[in-house]
């Protein structure tokens, strides 16, 4: 349920994926409008990165995305995500270009070793 009212929303169904967009919490809630469905996890990736650089190329400075998809209309997004899948998939390389130097991930280091020693015995 509460994936209805999020920024983006993935609900699973017995098909795939359900993804809803442009939710909001708090005072002034307003529930997801269903963009599309899709079959696989892949997809699903792909329709969340590409989403997330439209609204960060398409909205206004400090917008929050339930009142830019009001502005904007969900056909707007519709057209550019669903109906273009070229568009779509673009949006979604260039997400994954603006990730490379500020994504981190936050269990790499600890996988790797990088912290073992705070696990060693303490001889004297």
């Amino acid at each position: 349920a509460e994936a209805t009212i999020k920024d983006f929303g993935l609900v699973a169904v017995q098909s795939g994926w359900e993804l809803h967009v442009g939710g909001n919490g708090g005072i002034k809630v307003r529930v997801t409008d269903l963009l599309t469905r899709v079959e696989s996890d892949e997809e699903a990736i792909e329709y969340v990165g590409a989403y997330c650089q439209l609204y960060r190329e398409d909205a206004l400075y400090l917008e929050r995305t339930a009142p830019w998809i009001d502005r904007v209309g969900l056909s707007f997004v519709t057209e550019q995500l669903v109906d273009d899948e070229a568009n779509r998939k673009a949006l979604h390389a260039r997400f994954l270009v603006s990730q490379l130097k500020t994504q981190n991930d936050p269990w790499k280091e600890r996988a790797e070793g990088a912290q073992n020693h705070q696990f060693e015995v303490i001889t004297q």
